[in-house]
């Protein structure tokens, strides 16, 4: 009970403060969602579309963002946003961290990759408020001179499934969190012990440079990691946006402290 009032008060806390920022502007936060493939009908497929509801369910406006091609691109479009998120989808080509590919990666968009590391940069330089989840958490890593595990299950002993074996749904498990001034302990109510969503079989091996560990799971995986020299950098590996689709309105207080910052 008193970690769920410290989560409504928080939610409470970004909502006013958010409330602040679009009165002030006479508009609404924009959001920018980064480019997953081209959607010309706008037929967003279903991963997309759980950030965007996020996103408007928080009192947002999302903006689906071009594919960038280099950081002049990726600059040019976050111009026209308040803030970005970071989403999932594919493995990350491990060229990006000095590595050979593994026997065990899976799918990856080189277009997406070379996107995706355009707009990371560019927020990281430009110090934009963002947002990244899951295949953006361990991008932001690499980004900062991190790397990953290419296959969980293959190279880090661990009790508990990152990932469902037969890839049908989420497994969940708990995170510790032990600053309670940290990001995703404000995000979550507290310091403590939360369960969370989990579709990964990548993680974080080495952290990036400048980087600060904010969550774990269980068997010592990293969960969450932000950057203190940043206005505001959250990073997690689960995904906040479909536990707002299930109905778990707490996690609204990612989304609505991203728009507030």
């Amino acid at each position: 009970m008193k970690r769920t009032l410290a989560a409504i008060v928080c939610l409470l806390v970004a909502l006013t403060a958010f409330a602040g920022v679009s009165l002030a502007e006479g508009a609404r936060v924009r959001v920018g969602i980064s480019w997953v493939a081209d959607y010309p009908d706008g037929d967003y497929d279903e991963d997309t579309q759980a950030y965007m509801s996020a996103v408007e369910k928080a009192g947002g406006e999302w903006v689906y963002l071009p594919c960038a091609t280099d950081e002049e691109t990726a600059r040019a479009a976050l111009a026209e946003v308040d803030c970005l998120i970071l989403t999932g989808g594919e493995d990350i080509g491990p060229a990006y961290y000095g590595e050979e590919p593994d026997e065990m990666l899976e799918t990856v968009n080189d277009v997406r990759d070379i996107s995706d590391f355009a707009y990371a940069k560019v927020a990281l330089e430009d110090d934009i408020p963002t947002l990244a989840t899951c295949r953006g958490f361990q991008l932001v890593n690499i980004a900062c001179g991190g790397s990953l595990y290419q296959d969980i299950p293959t190279m880090y002993e661990s009790t508990i499934a990152h990932r469902d074996p037969a890839q049908e749904d989420f497994t969940y498990h708990t995170i510790a969190i032990e600053d309670e001034n940290s990001l995703v302990a404000q995000a979550m109510g507290g310091a403590g012990e939360y369960t969370v969503n989990s579709w990964h079989h990548q993680g974080v091996k080495a952290l990036g440079e400048g980087l600060t560990v904010t969550a774990v799971a269980e068997d010592g995986m990293i969960e969450a990691f932000e950057k203190a020299d940043h206005r505001f950098m959250l990073c997690v590996q689960f995904h906040p946006e479909w536990h707002v689709d299930d109905g778990s309105d707490e996690f609204l207080s990612f989304f609505t402290m991203l728009m507030a910052a």
